[in-house]
């Protein structure tokens, strides 16, 4: 478990520092609007909901490990490519590249459900989040610190430079250190299987896992933009640069190891995995509405809330589908994180486009309301699978 935190806080450390704290700037300073923004941050997203299924459903054919390091190969070309970019096609192409060979979630959580078991699964999901929130703690605030609040071009460049340098490192790293989690009748008894697109299909239609992947779907749907447009909101509203970004995503970060280190650990003696949804509903809820308040001294209440709700939510579903389907967790968690891709892909540019065209606040006030009819039909979802049981 140690071995795969470091790879990913490392991998997450790269992946956040160019995306959440610079991307943005970039793409500003190329000419593109809001809307170009999260177009890229979507065009990743596009690209993951295709092929999480086919890393994670891979993964449980040929093993974990040579598809982490795919994983590694890919982002370093990646942001090779953002460190000499000088025009936004190029910019995407390196979106392109990073869409469609990531695979640290849809592989690293099968990867997680292979070391565990249905008793402490939710715990290693959790053990996965914080990972996750450390890289996002670190990552942006590298990133925004080394840019700087009056960057510059060659400032931006610096950042990518260095989450390359992180990804050479993490790729030696998987290389010399990694073992195989995948015991080796597992791959034989799934290479019999047809595992085909109509396959994954199947996976997402069925009747106990749909309405998961629904609920997938739906959070990220308006997580995802928030994630888009959080960057030049604050500019916009608080003339922030990437170090103020930083700041915040510290913020976020160290949120996140207390919920998913600490905090879940104690719930889930407490509460089902339903009833942490649930107020992870609340909370994402509350953190839409504070942001539109425009008062710099709600924005860190904003971020807790915010942090609180993604963090619990995300590994109580994931633990809830890896106890739906011991026998392909590769492929289900990988299709959970397609149904994320896919969220982000029609979440994050509509949240561009209610930015560019209705205010900076109206993606928050539609989060909020969105949230809010989802949640309302959830709960006479879950009174009716109670019921049933």
């Amino acid at each position: 478990m140690f071995k795969f935190i470091i790879f990913l806080f490392l991998d997450v450390v790269a992946f956040s520092g160019v995306l959440v704290a610079t991307l943005p700037f970039v793409i500003n300073n190329f000419g593109g609007s809001v809307l170009i923004v999260t177009v890229a941050f979507g065009l990743f997203s596009f690209f993951q909901f295709f092929v999480s299924p086919f890393w994670g459903n891979l993964s449980d054919r040929v093993g974990r490990k040579p598809l982490l390091i795919l994983n590694c190969v890919a982002e370093l070309i990646a942001n090779i490519l953002l460190a000499i970019a000088t025009n936004l096609p190029i910019i995407f192409l390196a979106r392109v590249i990073a869409g469609l060979f990531k695979t640290n979630i849809s592989v690293g959580t099968a990867y997680i459900a292979d070391i565990t078991n249905e008793k402490n699964r939710a715990k290693g999901m959790g053990m996965f989040g914080v990972a996750f929130g450390l890289g996002f703690t670190f990552g942006p605030l590298a990133g925004g610190l080394i840019a700087g609040s009056n960057y510059t071009q060659e400032t931006l460049s610096l950042v990518a430079w260095l989450a390359s340098a992180i990804n050479l490192l993490n790729l030696i790293f998987v290389i010399t250190f990694f073992k195989e989690t995948l015991p080796n009748n597992n791959k034989k008894i799934t290479k019999t299987k047809n595992n085909n697109l109509s396959e994954q299909i199947q996976v997402v239609k069925n009747p106990l896992l749909f309405p998961y992947f629904l609920l997938i779907f739906f959070i990220y749907t308006s997580f995802s933009g928030m994630e888009g447009t959080i960057a030049v909101w604050t500019k916009e509203t608080f003339t922030w640069g990437p170090r103020e970004v930083g700041f915040v995503m510290l913020l976020a970060g160290f949120c996140q190891i207390i919920v998913q280190g600490i905090l879940l650990r104690i719930l889930i003696k407490k509460f089902d995995e339903i009833k942490l949804i649930g107020s992870g509903f609340v909370s994402l809820i509350l953190g839409f509405l504070l942001i539109p308040s425009e008062n710099i001294y709600l924005i860190p209440l904003a971020i807790i809330f915010l942090s609180y709700g993604i963090g619990i939510s995300n590994p109580c579903i994931n633990s809830i589908l890896s106890k739906k389907s011991e026998n392909n967790k590769g492929l289900v968690l990988g299709a959970g994180y397609s149904c994320q891709a896919a969220a982000r892909f029609v979440g994050q540019p509509l949240a561009g486009f209610m930015f560019l065209n209705f205010g900076k606040n109206m993606p928050f006030y539609f989060d909020s309301a969105f949230l809010i009819i989802v949640a309302v039909g959830y709960i006479h979802l879950f009174k009716n699978i109670k019921k049933q049981a």
